[in-house]
């Protein structure tokens, strides 16, 4: 058949090595300019499962009302995307006023 033979996988998980300091799990961290999530807490040099794609449930500035509003993550909650010192994440899709959103990740 005709069918592409270099497809790897849909990209929504992937294995990765934690960096300095490690990651835990449910905590955003950036790689590079890729924003992952990792699935498990894992130390530095250890490999872990990340997701690259997905709405999470996420610590939220409680002034971020407006679902479609895009978002940074400043290491402890989703805040606007104006933010210095804070990395791109994505969208919101439900309001933050109660401290906590669900955050869709935009690559």
């Amino acid at each position: 058949s005709n069918m592409a033979k270099n497809f790897v996988c849909t990209g929504a998980q992937m294995a990765f090595v934690a960096p300095a300091g490690g990651v835990v799990a449910g905590k955003p961290i950036k790689m590079g300019s890729l924003t992952v999530v990792p699935l498990e807490t894992a130390s530095a040099n250890v490999e872990f499962t990340g997701a690259l794609s997905g709405v999470w449930s996420l610590p939220c500035d409680t002034a971020l009302t407006t679902v479609g509003t895009a978002v940074k993550w400043d290491g402890a909650k989703l805040v606007a995307d104006t933010a210095k010192d804070a990395d791109d994440f994505g969208k919101l899709v439900s309001s933050g006023a109660s401290g906590y959103a669900e955050a869709l990740i935009v690559q």
